[in-house]
């Protein structure tokens, strides 16, 4: 009897067992998951049976845009590949356009997965930017711990700092070495590295990931404090500062972006985790510093819910001031840290220079459908001297913030009065350092920088003028002159020497960033499927290129480069082309004739379109 008992106990255990370990009958919804090579995905659901693995998927894409799903969509786990069977609301290698909420819902069906599965990979493999989701977890776990690959002394952080961080008015070289933490074969299709800082405002450079290691370094000039970001597959990663002449170990999250995603439907535990982390600069403690620290402000503090486009000047900046104070005095409520206190205060003050530096009630009144029947009065240097009234010019913290570049514009337009003289130099040297990078600064306005009490701004402004000036005398022989051609003559005047040639005429500048990231990619193919002495490449840009930024740019471009004036650029692209935005294209034929082709915008369009016009005689 004790046996048999026994036997039943084992046999009872066991079916427990064999039912536990089923796939029938699990579901998982909105699981977490890891690296990624796309945001256009949220997985709502994922259903296993002994039949089946039924994948209920939110699809994201602006309104009127489209996704396409692809046939050759199949699973990974356990080295095993899992097919797609059936779909539904969504038509297989067809658009799927968004509807005006930008989302839509769909199911895709698969091979059941083994009852042992604890994750599997979601792969396109056939596309070259084909979707990758890796890590999709099945175990139902809510919470997420410090990715792989982070330093054990980054892990826990203080919430608390001894020490305010101090801008750095130091320029040089810096080098930051990138990480990627959770990396796999084909999650990053596309980096970037934009670094703002307060008299350059944004640039974004380029960044080379190793696909072996998931590792990169960029090394770039730098003029004061920057706030940089990570920017991977064109999703954000946080923010961190640095100082020039550091050499910087970054480490970014690659599961930071679809966990956040995953946060916005279902409350996960101690999924607040950070995007990136530093190791080396003077700002690590403030880089590092835990997410959850951050103060976020109530709907109720939405800076739209304060001001009307009907006001008037004054009562525009005193709403903005009223809006700053109520922010100060919501950050003193916080159980926070000092440090998030004082960032948040920073980045609402800047918040409210965005708004004075960009007049946003002319801007509403021309983006509005009704024609105000009220007049604009102008924002004057007063209104932003009772803006700076509200804090201390000397606190660092107004410019540890990536808006810095909103202080100096602000100062720029207050440069005629009696202010402040931390204040007049940054509104001063932010002028001077346009016009150095245009090569326009002059010797005796140099030397009047040189009187100023902090030589930091001379010093950084000849720096510029002289990188500007090799950057001019290297590019000079690959910059063609069209100085004083007639607007409406110029377009044949750069066709004409190529006559009998397929020409691509590409419309930029260096400060748009689609446009850098689509010469980036045909880049290679110039010596490549389409090397042929019968292709030239044009490309014009115009003057809010800065010269010497332009000069170093094109030396990497293969190709015929115009840097037209301001009425041959509007001509060409207003009346001559009706251009609606750059980068746009016009296509040459080798009998002359040529038309404005913005759909090779899409690159495997232009590729085929090009070859298509090479084999014609």
């Amino acid at each position: 009897m004790k046996k048999l008992f026994l036997t039943l106990i084992v046999a009872f255990a066991t079916a427990v067992l064999l039912w536990a370990c089923s796939s029938s009958n699990r579901v998982v919804r909105f699981p977490l998951v890891g690296a990624s090579n796309t945001r256009m995905l949220v997985f709502e659901k994922v259903e296993l049976t002994d039949t089946a693995t039924v994948l209920t998927v939110r699809g994201f894409n602006d309104p009127e845009h489209w996704i396409k799903v692809s046939p050759s969509i199949h699973l990974v786990a356990q080295n095993k590949e899992y097919e797609l069977i059936g779909s539904n609301g969504v038509k297989l290698g067809k658009e799927l356009f968004m509807p005006e909420d930008g989302d839509s819902c769909f199911t895709l069906t698969f091979e059941p997965l083994s009852n042992t599965c604890s994750e599997f990979d979601f792969i396109d493999a056939d596309a070259k930017n084909g979707w990758r989701v890796y890590d999709i977890d099945l175990t139902g776990k809510r919470s997420v711990a410090n990715p792989t690959g982070l330093p054990r002394e980054l892990k826990h952080t203080s919430k608390e700092a001894s020490d305010t961080p101090e801008y750095a008015y130091t320029f040089g070289e810096t080098t930051v070495n990138i990480h990627l933490m959770g990396y796999r074969e084909g999650c990053v299709t596309d980096m970037v590295f934009p670094v703002n800082s307060m008299f350059e405002g944004q640039r974004s450079i380029d960044v080379e990931i190793d696909p072996a290691t998931g590792t990169g370094s960029v090394t770039f000039m730098q003029y004061g404090t920057g706030c940089a970001f990570p920017v991977v597959n064109g999703c954000g990663y946080g923010q961190f500062f640095i100082a020039p002449n550091e050499t910087v170990d970054l480490y970014v999250n690659l599961a930071y972006i679809n966990q956040t995603l995953q946060y916005n439907y279902e409350n996960y535990k101690n999924l607040a985790i950070k995007g990136c982390w530093t190791k080396g600069s003077v700002y690590d403690a403030l880089n590092n510093q835990d997410s959850e620290d951050v103060i976020v402000l109530p709907d109720s503090l939405s800076i739209g819910e304060l001001i009307r486009y009907d006001m008037t000047a004054d009562e525009f900046t005193g709403a903005l001031i009223d809006f700053y104070h109520a922010v100060c005095e919501h950050a003193h409520a916080q159980k926070s840290s000092s440090w998030a206190k004082e960032m948040c205060k920073a980045d609402a003050f800047n918040v409210c220079l965005v708004f004075l530096n960009q007049d946003y009630r002319r801007w509403a009144e021309r983006e509005s459908s009704v024609t105000a029947d009220y007049k604009h009065d102008p924002i004057l240097p007063e209104h932003y001297a009772r803006m700076f009234a509200c804090v201390d010019i000397e606190n660092p913290w107004l410019l540890m913030n990536y808006r810095s570049e909103e202080v100096a514009k602000a100062a720029q337009k207050m440069v005629s009065g009696g202010y402040d003289d931390t204040l007049a130099c940054w509104g001063k040297a932010r002028g001077a350092v346009e016009k150095a990078y245009k090569n326009e600064l002059t010797d005796a306005e140099l030397q009047t920088m040189r009187s100023w009490s902090n030589p930091f701004y001379a010093d950084m402004c000849e720096d510029i003028l002289r990188r500007t000036r090799e950057a001019i005398a290297k590019s000079s022989q690959d910059l063609e002159h069209v100085e004083g051609i007639a607007p409406e003559a110029l377009f044949q005047a750069i066709i004409a020497p190529h006559k009998g040639k397929v020409i691509l005429v590409d419309f930029w500048n260096t400060w748009c960033g689609p446009c850098r990231k689509a010469i980036k990619e045909i880049e290679p193919h110039k010596t490549g499927q389409l090397s042929s002495d019968d292709l030239v490449w044009v490309y014009i840009a115009n003057g809010t290129s800065p010269i010497g930024t332009y000069s170093n740019m094109i030396t990497g471009i293969k190709g015929v480069h115009y840097r037209v004036s301001d009425a041959q650029w509007d001509y060409l692209t207003s009346k001559m082309f009706d251009i609606d935005g750059i980068p746009s294209y016009v296509l040459v034929n080798r009998d002359g004739s040529y038309s404005l082709r913005n759909d090779l915008r899409r690159h495997y369009n232009m590729l085929s379109v090009l070859k298509e016009e090479l084999e014609k005689e």
